[in-house]
């Protein structure tokens, strides 16, 4: 109990940065405004998108696919990964493809906050009867059980986001404000094996990440280790083995747009438009660094982040940065 109670006082903490420059401890979460953010994403209004799915899906209404051509994209990997640039920016541009949200109650039923899925028979019973030819989706808190989910999808394919571990965490701890890093790790801690934290982990995950609590971790740190627990999931389920899954760096989306959608059309067997994709792709200088891992996480990240290489890969490719990292922050 005395680790748990250290924990979560640990879990309060949030980092500021004073007028001088200095970070500094602060106990107040961030505004609510702040983490909010814009409804914009790559400079267009979020009426504009949410007019195009309608009208998209009145026009497949009338012009409906058949049901034998109809196939599901799943987007997989850690949260703060790319993932929404990847259904929003790559693949909402098609008229061919249909985007459904991680809060789609079609998926997760009626309560707002959940995004765990329903039973797989029902949820795929709906998205078979929706009339275009591709669905994306990302239950990025079922990635522990990819190829049951393929399977049970029938035509399917997809994409494991990879973005950097410092990239992650900073992004992470800017959204959600930095005690959200050690909240997230607080379920292996109490063995919450239901929780979608640490649903899927093997023991030997658990007890490292137990471990390595004990030791005591700053925000960032804790923010990296989720990184890493989550990443793990990938070689625990031996994923580079199916020929249906493919990793995506976000770095390269960033630095080679129209060769990262090329070789998406081909995956999905859908061709996106690149000309009217491409340049919504922006890359955004990241804010000031909100610091520095620990040796030990660092060790461990970038152990992970070397062991993707390799891996089945969507337009493979130097992306012109120091070990694969993007300066950009989206």
């Amino acid at each position: 109990m005395g680790l748990i109670r250290r924990f979560q006082a640990s879990a309060k903490r949030v980092i500021r940065t004073s007028w001088g420059g200095q970070p500094e401890l602060s106990t107040e979460e961030p505004p609510v405004a702040w983490l909010a953010g814009s409804d914009r994403r790559d400079d267009e209004r979020l009426i504009n998108r949410r007019i195009r799915s309608k009208t998209k899906f009145l026009v497949r209404s009338v012009v409906r696919t058949p049901r034998d051509r109809r196939s599901v994209v799943f987007i997989f990997g850690c949260q703060r990964s790319g993932t929404t640039m990847v259904q929003q920016t790559l693949l909402d541009r098609s008229w061919r493809v249909l985007i459904m949200e991680e809060h789609d109650r079609r998926l997760v039923g009626d309560d707002p906050d959940e995004t765990t899925w329903q039973e797989g028979s029902i949820v795929f019973r709906r998205i078979r009867a929706l009339p275009f030819e591709v669905v994306a989706v990302k239950p990025l808190v079922e990635s522990y059980r990819v190829a049951e989910l393929l399977d049970t999808a029938g035509r399917s394919s997809a994409i494991w986001m990879l973005r950097h571990y410092l990239d992650v965490s900073q992004s992470n701890l800017r959204r959600f404000g930095l005690g959200n890093a050690h909240r997230d790790l607080e379920p292996f801690l109490t063995g919450d094996a239901l929780n979608w934290r640490c649903r899927g982990a093997t023991e030997e995950t658990r007890e490292r990440v137990v471990g390595l609590l004990r030791d005591g971790l700053e925000p960032l740190d804790a923010a990296a280790l989720f990184w890493w627990t989550r990443n793990q999931l990938y070689f625990d389920q031996r994923l580079s083995e199916d020929e249906r899954i493919q990793v995506l760096r976000y770095e390269q989306v960033c630095s080679h747009p129209e060769d990262v959608v090329r070789s998406l059309s081909s995956h999905i067997g859908v061709s996106l438009p690149v000309h009217s994709t491409v340049p919504r792709v922006r890359s955004r200088r990241g804010a000031d660094s909100i610091g520095e891992l620990s040796p030990k996480i660092e060790q461990l990240c970038a152990k992970m982040w070397e062991s993707f290489e390799g891996c089945p890969e969507l337009a493979a490719g130097p992306v012109g940065s120091p070990r694969g990292r993007s300066s950009t922050e989206r």
